[in-house]
């Protein structure tokens, strides 16, 4: 390892232990003695994030990158920094796993914050497939698809005030499509920035023509968080009918976008 990747590699475990720490702290000391579904939640999701990014970079990162272990590390310890930065800008868009999750056993805001790591994992992965000159590609990259998947999220939040509907009306049905709805995200914004590197400009340029199918997406999520918030005479939304089949149809319209797209080059 260079110089430079040793200096990432350092500054990234400590920001992902200061990022880690106010979840994993929750985790194992305020939730021990209410171990309910937001506590599984706030194991399973983390768990799957790691399983995730490493498939992809053991699978389709640079061929220097899979056939070597340290630099796997290296870029598994990146993508642990960055998730650490990731859950401080979580919280400051409205989604804390330790406020809304761990203390408050909010299984609607577990799913949105599971949701979120996992759509934001996904747009890291991303930024590691295909062939690259080094580690700044992959954070050029993630960072496009990671901060238009956080601005999108926010901008839907100011529209609908579907935070508002997970964190204070506890909607879990609301939970279940920012869920289905950062997964798609991940998948859309992921896609967009995977294949090799030829340039700054030339990346950028790829993400806006195979990104842009994500906005209609969006357009439609904004809709039903704005139609379907608890209301005096609908306190608690049909789960499955306002929650789960947006979930699935997110996910399965995410997927489909990233078929469209056709392999990655």
């Amino acid at each position: 390892m260079s110089g430079d990747e040793l200096f990432v590699l350092i500054v990234s475990a400590v920001i992902g232990s200061l990022g880690w720490k106010p979840w994993l702290g929750g985790l194992f000391l305020w939730s021990v003695q209410r171990k309910g579904s937001a506590f599984l939640q706030s194991i399973l999701f983390p768990f799957v994030s790691a399983l995730a990014v490493l498939f992809v970079l053991r699978t389709w990162s640079a061929h220097d990158v899979r056939d070597n272990g340290v630099y796997v590390f290296f870029y598994f310890v990146l993508w642990f920094g960055w998730m650490g930065a990731m859950n401080w800008l979580i919280a400051f868009a409205c989604l804390s796993c330790r406020d809304d999750v761990l203390e408050g056993g909010n299984t609607a805001a577990g799913l949105a914050v599971g949701g979120a790591l996992l759509g934001l994992t996904l747009a890291f992965a991303g930024g590691n497939i295909g062939d690259g000159p080094g580690w700044w590609v992959v954070v050029f990259s993630a960072g496009l698809g990671s901060a238009s998947l956080v601005g999108l999220w926010v901008a839907g939040c100011v529209i609908s005030r579907v935070a508002d509907t997970i964190t204070i009306d506890r909607d879990t049905a609301a939970g279940w499509r920012a869920l289905g709805f950062f997964v798609a995200g991940g998948l859309v914004l992921g896609r967009a920035v995977a294949g090799d590197w030829h340039s700054a400009l030339q990346t950028v340029a790829d993400f806006i023509g195979k990104s842009w199918l994500l906005t209609p997406l969006w357009g439609v999520c904004v809709v039903m968080d704005s139609v379907w918030r608890p209301t005096p005479l609908r306190p608690s939304p049909d789960c499955v009918v306002c929650g789960l089949l947006p979930c699935v149809f997110y996910i399965a319209a995410g997927v489909g976008i990233v078929v469209l797209q056709g392999p990655w080059k």
